[in-house]
């Protein structure tokens, strides 16, 4: 498991980007390792919409640096808009018992990791950004009303290869063992 802990700690956010366009084959490659990850009641509640065309990227750019952040957006050659169905399909009795909510941010967040751990892989870098009114990026990307924009992950390659020192807390901090 030597190898999947150095991937969790070469995946970081990424804010600086070299521009170089990322061909559609390591694209789909993320968006292949995305669709792989676990969901309730195996519903696969997500979507991405993948952005590289210039004049749409650029207005889903000024969208996501609406309070003044996200600046480097603007060199990342692809945006992906990962949506989430507000209501996915569920087995009737997990439906009847826990609405149709409950589940689908858990199950869309693994499948925004998991294409984020396959970019690291493959030498691609990624951001992953909230600062965005869901009623713009929606008209723009033609993304249907039953679906809700969680996130735009910018994915390029990096201007710079260090790896920070990732600071989280302990495990003590975070964990309770009931034993």
């Amino acid at each position: 498991m030597k190898d999947f802990k150095e991937l969790i700690l070469k995946r970081q956010s990424c804010r600086e980007y070299d521009g170089k366009p990322v061909n559609k084959e390591d694209i789909i490659k993320c968006l292949d390792a995305a669709r792989l990850a676990p969901s309730a009641c195996n519903s696969q509640p997500w979507h991405f919409t993948v952005v590289t065309e210039k004049e749409t990227k650029d207005k889903l750019c000024k969208l996501v640096q609406i309070i003044g952040g996200n600046l480097f957006a603007d060199k990342a050659p692809v945006l992906i808009a990962v949506s989430e169905e507000k209501c996915p399909k569920l087995m009737p009795r997990v439906l009847e018992r826990w609405d149709c909510k409950r589940f689908a941010q858990g199950d869309t967040a693994m499948a925004t990791a998991y294409l984020t751990l396959q970019a690291s892989e493959i030498g691609l870098s990624t951001c992953i950004m909230g600062t965005f009114e869901d009623s713009d990026v929606k008209p723009l990307l033609n993304i249907p009303d039953e679906y809700t924009v969680r996130v735009i992950i910018a994915l390029g390659y990096p201007g710079n290869d260090a790896i920070r020192n990732k600071n989280r807390r302990d495990i003590d901090d975070i964990a309770s063992f009931i034993e």
